[in-house]
C-alpha cells in the first residue's frame, strides 16, 4: 500500500508539472508591470515622490499584460496622468501625457533631458502659478565670492514638471526650512547646477513667467557691494 501510494503521488506532481507547464506555454512567461498602489486623479503630474508612494511594479504573465503598459515605475515620472487611476489600474502610455499637454502628442523628451527637485524660497506664496507646463527663470544667490554674496539669473524659461508646498519640512542647503520643492525639467548641465545650488547655495528663488513668454532675457548680477545704501 505504500508502494502503491508513492507511485500515485508521483504521477500526481508530475501530473501538477505538466498542468503548469501546458498553461505557462499558453500564457507566457512572467514580466513586469505597473500599477497603481494608490488612487491617483486625473491631471497628476507623477513626480518621483508620487512614483515611490503610489505606483509599484507587479509581475504577470505576458499573455495578460496590456499593450503599452510601462515597465518601471521611473518611466511615468515627469507624466500627467490622462484619467484618474483607482489600485490595481496599470498605468501606460495611453493613461500618461506631457504636463500642460490636453491633446495627445509626443510622450519622449530629448535623451539628454532631467528632472531635478530643488527647493524654492518663496514659492508657496506663488503655488497658483507654479502648475506644470509653466515656465519660470531661476535666481541663485551664493554664499560668497569676490564682491560677497551674489544673486545672479542662472536659467531661463525652465518648465515645471511639479510642485510640493513643503508639507514635509524641506530644508535648503544652509539647513532653513523651505518654502516647497519644485521639480523641475532641465537638461542634464542645468540639473548639475541645480543640484549644487540645492546644497550649497543660499537661496534659490524662481520667477514665474506669463504665458507665452518665451523671450531671451540678458544675463543679470547683482553683488552685495553694488547694493545702494
Amino acid at each position: 500500500m505504500l508502494g502503491a501510494a508513492a507511485v500515485c503521488a508521483g504521477l500526481s506532481v508530475s501530473a501538477v508539472e505538466r498542468y503548469a507547464s501546458e498553461v505557462g506555454a499558453q500564457v507566457g512567461p512572467l514580466v513586469p508591470v505597473v500599477v497603481a498602489s494608490r488612487a491617483i486623479a486625473a491631471g497628476s503630474v507623477v513626480t518621483p515622490a508620487v512614483a515611490s508612494t503610489h505606483l509599484a511594479v507587479r509581475q504577470v504573465p505576458r499573455r495578460f499584460a496590456p499593450p503599452g503598459a510601462l515597465r518601471l515605475a521611473g518611466d511615468a515620472v515627469g507624466f500627467e496622468t490622462v484619467v484618474g487611476l483607482t489600485p490595481g489600474d496599470y498605468l501606460g502610455q495611453r493613461q500618461l501625457r506631457p504636463p500642460g499637454r490636453r491633446t495627445p502628442g509626443a510622450r519622449r523628451w530629448s535623451p539628454d533631458t532631467r528632472l531635478v527637485e530643488v527647493s524654492v524660497a518663496g514659492a508657496r506664496t506663488m503655488s497658483a502659478v507654479l502648475r506644470p507646463g509653466s515656465l519660470v527663470d531661476v535666481l541663485i544667490t551664493t554664499e560668497r565670492g569676490q564682491s560677497g554674496p551674489r544673486t545672479y539669473l542662472a536659467l531661463q524659461r525652465v518648465p515645471v514638471v511639479g510642485f510640493d508646498s513643503g508639507g514635509t519640512g524641506s530644508l535648503t542647503g544652509d539647513g532653513r526650512s523651505g518654502d516647497g520643492r519644485l521639480t523641475l525639467r532641465t537638461t542634464l548641465r542645468q540639473a548639475v547646477l541645480l543640484a549644487a545650488a540645492d546644497n550649497f547655495a543660499r537661496e534659490v528663488r524662481v520667477l514665474p513667467r506669463t504665458a507665452g513668454d518665451r523671450r531671451d532675457v540678458p544675463p543679470v548680477s547683482v553683488a552685495a557691494s553694488g547694493l545702494g545704501s
